[in-house]
């Protein structure tokens, strides 16, 4: 399901990217959810193991931590990937925070020799020397095993969901970060929005293939590993 700011946004912004195709929300691992689940079950016994607890007022109290930690697995992981017909939304869209932008790409600002996919997003920003809270990176440091998309897109300033219609180049650099366990099938998907702006040069060849690079986490081999780094 596409949501609704999506399609705004890219309404707003169609000579730019088109259509929206699919919506990736990003993927937390299974650790956040096992947490959140941790956190009703110790409120559950607490409550039910005390003196004089009602069963009642127990059983009301758990279900509305269990919607709490439901809504804020929700909010956690909002960050989306939208792919369109030629470009890309990246960012937060529903609610709307301030200090949090979207991003708005055509498909032929994005370096297709940089689309590539790695074993973990946090890991990927250590190594690029960055903080994996920073606003183009999507990602989280629990996601054990969750793969990452990586590509390389002009400065995030320039191209907010507020920007003109002129195009920006791939700045070297710039990257970007989204975590999904289907980071491979999102690359591919990517790359053929691209490939639909008119972005993709003759014999054009994906990265490894697409198969997802095991990072050292060392920013001595950033260069080495990640494209553009």
């Amino acid at each position: 399901m596409i949501p609704l700011r999506a399609r705004l946004i890219a309404r707003r912004h169609r000579d730019l990217v088109g259509r929206p195709i699919i919506s990736r929300r990003v993927g937390a691992g299974p650790v956040l959810p096992l947490i959140l689940v941790g956190v009703v079950v110790l409120i559950g016994l607490l409550l039910g193991l005390s003196p004089g607890a009602d069963p009642t007022t127990t059983v009301g109290i758990t279900i509305f931590f269990s919607l709490l930690m439901f809504v804020t697995y929700l909010f956690t992981t909002d960050a989306r990937l939208v792919v369109c017909e030629r470009g890309v939304i990246l960012g937060r869209l529903v609610p709307r925070l301030p200090f949090s932008p979207t991003y708005v790409m055509a498909g032929r600002e994005i370096d297709p020799r940089s689309v590539c996919v790695v074993t973990s997003g946090a890991v990927a920003a250590k190594e690029l020397g960055m903080p994996f809270f920073f606003f183009q990176y999507k990602t989280f440091p629990l996601a054990a095993g969750t793969p990452a998309l990586v590509f390389v897109g002009p400065w995030g300033s320039d191209i907010t969901a507020n920007r003109d219609l002129r195009h920006r180049r791939p700045t070297r650099r710039s990257h970007f970060i989204f975590s999904h366990r289907r980071a491979v099938s999102l690359a591919d998907e990517i790359l053929q929005a691209i490939g639909r702006d008119g972005g993709l040069p003759p014999e054009f060849a994906a990265h490894n293939g697409l198969r997802p690079i095991e990072l050292t986490g060392q920013p001595e081999d950033a260069v080495r590993q990640i494209p553009g780094a």
